[in-house]
């Protein structure tokens, strides 16, 4: 016999390390959970991935696994692989992330070199409502070429994925497919169009606010902004015989300072802000000197931090940074890692890129450019992208005539033509700084560590540091 039946979804994504803003979100989900249950509905709160930041220090020295704890305390059922931990930590970090959630993340998109999905994630979730099943599939971003190169793990469309999973998922009886996407909505449209019998797909990524929800090809498409500034419920009705959603309601609610923070959330805060107060206390060298951080000048911060990545990467003659890596400087003393990481929340790879000497003077002028000093993209978080820091090489400049720089690696003069190995991060030859833009496969990367690793090797070995040299970039 034909019936119907109610489930109420409450969504977020793309949190991006708002802890207080999550514990407001907290609140409102235990309420609705309680509110629906008693009436007799089905109540489900997911989150479609990027809960983690660097912005958020916790985030930084778990590598994301204190957000996923918070998630857990604040009610959450389900979780998409974002992309911002294997991006920045490789996807070896995700099952860290699983770990802390306490089930694993769903997508079913990501692999490792074997074929297998990454440790730590599911390709989907059976929800059982009465007799009916829903199943409901997991997509991170598909970006394959950066998966690919930097670490080896394929990732595929979940265009050519989504019709298998489905079959399967119908073969274990589901009779409704809810896909939680983290591929942005652009992606998300294009999976509607192209794979008919989604019912839903419930997004992040691109931080959009899509209410009242899109409808595409039968497919209702919702998603929820960014920041914890908007919870999203989703009111569906089914046909319990076919599965079918005869019926739907959505909003966003607005979640501001009014709405009080839940304890759960907070008392999980309290344990996870435990751990990390231990690993902050590690102490890991000695600088007698402080290490200072502009936006505008050269600075000893930028100069120890391009030290450190020339002595890490090896067969490097010169090394090429930007201090925008930088949060703040250290003051003279003893350093903690709590300290270091605090002051630097860079999540770039090291890398080795061989340049011709015209390709060093062409970045050595974008990094030089007042411009694009003081611009601030959106990956840095607010921070500029300040001078260079240089190491093995000077510079001389004049300010009205950049073209005109003059370069010296060990005593001789740059040649154009001539090949030289550079170490860098992924961020100084990216298209978010767009100085000189190189291919990823032209590129030798080393991952998972990241830059505040590689300052903390360097100040650990060579503790205590007296002085970092300076004058490397001089104008006439």
């Amino acid at each position: 016999m034909s019936g119907t039946l109610h489930l109420t979804i409450l969504h977020t994504n793309d949190i991006h390390g708002r802890v207080h803003q999550l514990s407001r979100i907290a609140t409102l989900v235990r309420q609705v959970r309680q509110d629906v249950t008693a009436r007799g509905g089905y109540f489900l709160y997911v989150d479609a991935g990027d809960s983690e930041d660097n912005t958020l220090l916790e985030s930084v020295l778990t590598r994301g696994s204190t957000m996923n704890a918070l998630l857990r305390a604040a009610g959450c059922d389900l979780v998409a692989l974002g992309n911002a931990i294997p991006i920045r930590y490789g996807p070896q970090a995700v099952e860290n992330l699983s770990k802390h959630f306490g089930k694993p993340l769903l997508c079913a998109n990501l692999f490792t070199r074997e074929g297998d999905l990454i440790p730590g994630v599911s390709p989907s979730y059976m929800l059982k409502i009465n007799d009916l099943t829903v199943a409901i599939v997991g997509f991170t971003a598909p970006m394959n070429s950066f998966y690919t190169n930097f670490f080896g793990y394929p990732v595929q469309d979940p265009i050519d994925l989504m019709p298998h999973l489905m079959e399967k998922a119908r073969d274990e009886g589901a009779k409704t497919i809810l896909a939680l996407t983290h591929i942005g909505s652009r992606h998300d449209i294009e999976l509607a169009e192209k794979v008919a019998g989604i019912d839903v797909i419930i997004g992040g990524h691109d931080h959009k606010r899509i209410n009242p929800p899109m409808v595409v090809n039968n497919t209702l498409i919702v998603q929820a902004g960014e920041y914890g500034q908007m919870l999203g419920r989703l009111d569906l009705t089914f046909d319990s015989n076919s599965g079918k959603v005869i019926g739907h309601t959505a909003s966003l609610i607005p979640i501001d300072e009014a709405i009080p923070e839940d304890a759960d959330v907070l008392a999980a805060v309290s344990v996870e802000n435990h751990l990390i107060d231990e690993m902050m206390r590690q102490q890991i060298g000695e600088i007698r000197e402080p290490l200072r951080v502009s936006d505008n000048k050269e600075c000893s911060a930028g100069n120890l931090q391009a030290d450190a990545v020339l002595e890490h990467v090896k067969g490097a003659r010169i090394a090429l940074m930007v201090n925008g890596h930088w949060v703040d400087g250290l003051e003279a003393g003893t350093i903690t890692q709590g300290q270091l990481y605090a002051a630097n929340r860079s999540a770039g790879n090291p890398a080795l890129v061989n340049l011709t000497g015209a390709q060093i003077r062409q970045w050595l002028i974008a990094a030089l450019n007042p411009e694009n000093i003081a611009r601030q993209p959106n990956p840095l978080r607010g921070v500029r992208i300040g001078m260079p820091g240089i190491a093995g090489m000077s510079v001389v400049a004049d300010r009205a005539h950049l073209e005109d720089l003059q370069v010296l690696i060990d005593g001789i003069s740059l040649r154009d033509d001539e090949n030289y190995p550079v170490a860098t991060t992924d961020l100084e030859i990216s298209e978010i700084l767009g100085y000189l833009v190189i291919p990823d496969n032209e590129v030798q990367y080393e991952v998972p560590i990241v830059l505040p690793e590689i300052i903390e090797e360097y100040i650990k070995k060579h503790s205590p540091i007296k002085t970092v040299k300076m004058g490397r970039i001089v104008f006439s």
